[in-house]
């Protein structure tokens, strides 16, 4: 048992690197939820439609994640927070539609997009796949790894691409719900076992 424990964890903590490359491992400043700059995200320019659509990518993966667990988690707390997780983001998309409709403007595809909705199909399948009995600790190290990296593309790379007040208080209003799910992903990961290369 022991052995399959660790061996479901070893896949966890390879896609968290896969998919966290340059975030797992950038820490927080001061405590305050804010992870160093990625260094794998190309700089790019973004237009406005494109940057909904990196936004309503994340959000689409997190609902897809919070369903998966509202199935598979065996603890209330990680099921009461996947229940948050789904509403809140059901909220962003909202929003989401609303401001395209404001803005007259068209989701739009972009390199970064493409890296997240690639990793977001690992995230989804481990999620699916992984033992019972490992899938809580799973779902709240991707939460952890996941919104680690959201935030600092919004950080460095969405807020400076936004052009006008509108959508940049958008970012900084979404920037908070995730950062407000980051550290309730770690205080519930807190309560379960660490092991070797957990950063909560």
């Amino acid at each position: 048992m022991a052995h399959v424990f660790h061996r479901s964890f070893a896949r966890a903590f390879t896609w968290l690197a896969l998919a966290s490359a340059g975030v797992a491992g950038c820490g927080t400043d001061a405590g305050e939820n804010r992870p160093r700059q990625a260094r794998e995200e190309p700089s790019e320019p973004l237009s406005h439609g494109q940057i909904l659509a990196v936004v309503s990518t994340v959000d689409q993966n997190e609902l897809t994640n919070a369903e998966t667990a509202r199935l598979r988690a065996t603890s209330e707390g990680v099921r009461s927070y996947a229940e948050r997780v789904t509403a809140e983001h059901q909220a962003i998309q909202t929003r989401i539609l609303a401001l395209q409709e404001k803005l007259r403007v068209k989701q739009e595809g972009s390199e970064m997009q493409s890296n997240l909705r690639r990793d977001a199909e690992r995230a989804a399948e481990l999620l699916r796949t992984v033992p019972a009995a490992d899938f809580d600790v799973t779902y709240l190290n991707a939460q952890i790894g996941g919104h680690q990296r959201a935030i600092t593309l919004i950080d460095a790379q969405l807020i400076p691409n936004a052009d006008s007040a509108e959508v940049e208080t958008f970012l900084r209003e979404v920037r908070a719900t995730l950062a407000q799910h980051l550290a309730q992903a770690r205080r519930l990961r807190s309560r379960f076992p660490m092991l070797p290369g957990d950063r909560i």
